[in-house]
């Protein structure tokens, strides 16, 4: 029997089969993110009972943060959560991906997925935070690194050019706010752009909402780069696989 007669239940096992590493590409942890009630640790920890492979930490990073106060505190917070994450990942066998979940001043409500950097790069970036996306792509942001404009169409979001754009988060499904992933989806599509999916993971109880599902582990940061570029992953929400 060829693949298109195969029923929406089994077609979903296949791709399954096909993608089994389940990857979170978007979550925060506190202290780093003031908004999350999750430390580093245990986000880690529940992760992996909830049968993931790897979670991408995209704790905030924001300039001028009332909560963070000063940019070396900023920095610290932000690095201590990363170490303490990784250090976690190891004891438990998950991968633990570091991103970054960018605000620059000029569009102080949008909000940005960044990966590709290292942690000495932070001071520089944390600059960049006071300008704005256009000269942040133009003047520091390289081809090997990745940028995706989290839920775009949520209350006050501005859309962006999307050439300055690798991806747009069509599917948030932070339990709290209205991403309206249907029109995000549609912007995307109408972009070409790429779309991905995450849980805006902040508060305990929400694990497993969401998952990008590949062949393959990434062993590192330029690894999920190159898959989520070449869109050989799959988007996995309530357990079911978007098709």
């Amino acid at each position: 029997m060829s693949d298109i007669m195969l029923s929406p239940k089994k077609a979903t096992e296949e791709f399954k089969n096909l993608y089994p590493y389940r990857l979170e590409l978007h979550a925060h942890s506190s202290p780093a993110s003031g908004c999350s009630e999750v430390p580093a640790d245990e986000l880690v920890r529940v992760f992996k009972e909830a049968g993931y492979d790897g979670i991408a930490l995209t704790n905030h990073f924001i300039a001028n943060s009332d909560y963070t106060g000063s940019k070396e505190n900023t920095i610290e917070m932000f690095k201590k959560d990363i170490y303490l994450a990784q250090e976690t990942g190891d004891k438990l066998g998950i991968k633990v991906y570091a991103g970054a979940e960018l605000r620059f001043h000029n569009h102080s409500n949008n909000d940005y997925l960044f990966f590709g950097y290292t942690l000495d790069e932070l001071p520089d970036i944390f600059d960049y935070l006071n300008t704005d996306l256009e000269t942040f792509v133009k003047e520091y942001k390289k081809e090997s690194s990745l940028l995706i404009q989290a839920h775009p169409f949520r209350n006050n979001m501005i859309r962006m050019n999307s050439d300055l754009l690798d991806a747009i988060e069509a599917f948030n499904v932070h339990q709290n706010h209205n991403s309206r992933v249907a029109v995000a989806a549609k912007y995307a599509a109408a972009e070409g752009k790429i779309m991905t999916v995450g849980s805006d993971y902040h508060h305990p109880g929400f694990e497993g909402i969401s998952a990008t599902r590949t062949k393959t582990l990434p062993k590192d940061e330029s690894e999920l780069i190159s898959i989520i570029k070449n869109e050989d992953f799959i988007m996995e929400i309530g357990g079911r696989i978007l098709l």
